[in-house]
């Protein structure tokens, strides 16, 4: 028997559209997993979709849409390096500059959250067993139960090593069985004996903890997730519940990670299984969680969600994003010499540096962390950067507290910022804005009024605020706003109806 080899006529014509890539191929080829190279550069890896017998079909990942620019060359390829399809694609060129070519020479690739994210290197794997080492250690100390979990897992007991192309580590701090609000309360005391480690703690949820890599400039970051016990049932947030006994998981065993030992659940073929499905030992690049809808709602209800759309910004704000500075032109104007004011959602920092070197003493807050980095550039200790993340209550009436007990009356700046906010956490900001603001307090709002014609819920840039909507919001805050302008603005999502306003005090609520 002669072997035959997969694709005897060489590659295929790749016909690259907006929405889709595809060629033609046998009808007795069944869908496949495949990766997508730009330029060279490994962007995405998927599985393909038969639209009829004689097309095969890749969809664009819906993170890569808003750089399709520019020209230049795309390939598919099978997992095993196999060329199935080359072709030139030309998008028209990019204002910003961040078209394909700029994504795959920064060395960007679509995760398996469906997020660009830095490309995993050799490199990074050892930076991340250093940290993952340091984390587990920091929780042992802290009493805490700790194993390695997840794609972490996964790679220890299939190879042992961590996954090719993961660019994180996931540990899990086992509570045994409690309730969920014990849950929640656990995780307050996990995130101060981490940050009394030094560690730098970002709250997905009360089941959720990230701690991002210090030392590397992308998204690299251990997932510190809490497992648990409840009626009988083993959940871990975000996607894991359902029949595992407590023997899979006590007493710990260990597993290896590049020669070195790590702390296990007791069985961890099991755990996996419950996690991936029963055939969770086949490597499946394509692979992609599909939490069910009663886990999600379930985790969600229980732990809340506070780092929604966060990734969403990140890249945006890498994209050059334009500030707005007749908004802190306007704020100016309206207000005394040297008086404090806070720059809620500030971006890159730009409009908080305008109130600086205006004299008003500026505390800028965004819980992007792309943007805390921007904002911090751009001050250069002019005025005071922090990261605060409006989604958690806590978090922003800390904030508030801490500005009472200053003393001074802040006035506050949301340029741009209140309509890409769920209602929730918008009425975290009213709350926050009854506590800060005194009977002389202003706020500065603008944002778009009318729905964009490029609407995706999954991009918040496109969402608005009807101004009845504001009225209906703040009331019950004693709060009340005057509208001192609209105007039209381009923006990312294209031209905007925008709406200035000033908020104000208007009564206890």
């Amino acid at each position: 028997m002669s072997f035959q080899p997969a694709n005897p006529a060489g590659p295929r014509k790749l016909v690259v559209r907006r929405r889709w890539l595809e060629w033609t191929a046998p009808s007795s080829d069944p869908r496949r997993d495949v990766d997508l190279f730009v330029e060279g550069h490994r962007m995405w890896s998927g599985r393909t979709e038969r639209p009829n017998p004689r097309t095969q079909r890749v969809v664009w990942p819906r993170t890569l849409r808003p750089y399709l620019r520019g020209d230049g060359e795309a390939e598919v390829r099978s997992p095993n390096g196999e060329v199935l399809a080359t072709g030139r694609y030309s998008f028209g060129e990019s204002r910003s500059g961040w078209d394909l070519r700029a994504v795959g020479a920064a060395a960007l690739v679509v995760d398996k959250w469906g997020k660009l994210a830095t490309a995993p290197s050799k490199s990074l794997h050892l930076l991340l067993l250093h940290e993952l080492d340091g984390v587990i250690r920091q929780l042992q100390d802290a009493g805490y139960t700790t194993s390695v979990t997840g794609g972490t897992l996964l790679g220890a007991v299939r190879a042992g090593e961590i996954l090719e192309r993961d660019d994180d580590v996931d540990v899990v701090v086992y509570l045994g069985e409690v309730g969920p609000e014990q849950v929640s309360l656990a995780s307050y005391g996990i995130q101060r004996a981490l940050e009394r480690a030094g560690r730098r703690v970002i709250r997905h949820s009360d089941a959720h903890l990230q701690i991002p890599v210090e030392d590397h400039a992308g998204d690299a970051h251990v997932d510190v997730f809490l497992g648990f016990h409840h009626e009988g049932r083993y959940h871990q947030p975000i996607a894991v519940r359902g029949e595992l006994p407590v023997e899979a998981i006590l007493p710990l065993g260990a597993v290896h990670l590049a020669g070195r030992e790590f702390p296990a659940v007791a069985d961890p073929e099991r755990w996996l299984e419950l996690c991936y499905g029963p055939d969770w030992r086949t490597p499946d690049p394509a692979f992609r969680f599909r939490t069910p809808a009663t886990t999600r709602r379930r985790f969600e209800n229980w732990f809340g969600v506070y780092d929604l759309n966060r990734h969403f910004w990140e890249q945006w704000l890498n994209r050059r994003p334009v500030s707005w500075e007749a908004d802190a032109e306007q704020l100016h104007a309206l207000l005394p010499r040297a008086t404090r004011v806070i720059d809620l959602g500030c971006g890159t920092g730009a409009n908080a540096r305008y109130l600086s070197e205006r004299g008003h003493r500026v505390l800028a807050l965004d819980y992007a962390i792309a943007a805390v980095k921007a904002a911090e550039r751009m001050s250069g200790g002019s005025f005071e950067v922090r990261r605060v993340n409006a989604a958690d209550r806590r978090d922003l009436i800390g904030t508030a507290a801490d500005e009472r007990s200053s003393g001074v009356e802040p006035n506050v700046l949301l340029s741009d910022v209140l309509a890409y906010l769920t209602r929730p956490t918008r009425e975290n900001v009213y709350r926050f804005l009854q506590l800060v603001l005194g009977s002389g307090g202003r706020v500065l709002a603008s944002f778009p009024v009318n729905p964009s014609l490029r609407y995706e819920h999954e991009r918040p840039d496109t969402w608005h605020l009807p101004l009845d909507w504001l009225s209906e919001e703040i009331e019950p805050f004693g709060l009340g706003f005057e509208v001192i302008g609209q105007e039209y603005r381009r923006t990312s999502a294209g031209v905007r109806r925008f709406a200035t306003v000033v908020i104000e005090r208007r009564h206890h609520a």
